[in-house]
């Protein structure tokens, strides 16, 4: 726990270094996000929205935290960087119907191509994640 301001503040820098490189959304990826959705999805309850931890021009970092048995909405996602903070297990779902499980574990950073997914957690306890977007 002790290193892990310094992992962020790394974590932060080169993700500054790597928003050079970023790529627009289209038009055309929203809309098919939007269409995605199933009326199950729809009724869901919604969740608050992350807080933010940092902004800028190029990046935007948020912490978000997924309870037991929580599923986030579905939607199109730019590119990211995502550090777990506690261990968990989750199950990415994808508009076409395929599903990954992943855990995770603490200190973890893995980097997420954009895309439209939505995140379940799967495991017993809830997941802390600082999510690092870039613009």
């Amino acid at each position: 726990m002790k290193h892990l301001p310094q992992l962020l503040i790394g974590l932060l820098v080169a993700t500054v270094m790597l928003a050079f490189a970023t790529r627009t959304v289209t038009a055309q990826e929203k809309a098919k996000g939007e269409k995605a959705k199933t009326a199950q999805e729809t009724k869901q309850k919604e969740r608050p929205p992350a807080p933010v931890l940092f902004e800028n021009e190029r990046v935007r970092v948020v912490e978000t935290r997924i309870k037991p048995g929580e599923k986030n909405e579905m939607k199109m996602r730019g590119d990211r960087v995502n550090v777990s903070i506690n261990a968990g297990k989750v199950r990415v779902h994808y508009p076409d119907g395929k599903k990954e499980d992943f855990d995770r574990k603490a200190g973890s950073v893995r980097f997420n191509k954009a895309g439209t997914s939505s995140t379940e957690n799967i495991g017993k306890t809830e997941t802390r994640t600082v999510i690092v977007n870039l613009k």
